[in-house]
């Protein structure tokens, strides 16, 4: 069964998220939706950047990041 993907909204997001992942041992990280070549000039609406982390780690993942928002 497909995982719905786990989306950060901004760097400060990313950044807690990282830093509890590696806290809690889970072996992922942020991809960021972030092209380089325009130097942040160019991004998504809709989301900063996803998280890619093992299956069996998400639903931990979805609950660290529901803690960072407040839910």
């Amino acid at each position: 069964m497909a995982r719905s993907p786990l989306y950060v909204n901004n760097e400060v997001e990313a950044n807690l998220l990282e830093a509890l992942l590696e806290a809690e041992g889970i072996p992922g990280f942020v991809k960021v939706y972030k092209d380089p070549a325009y130097r942040g000039a160019w991004t998504f609406n809709d989301a900063f950047g996803h998280v890619e982390c093992p299956r069996e780690f998400h639903d931990r993942v979805a609950a660290l990041l529901a803690g960072i928002r407040g839910r």
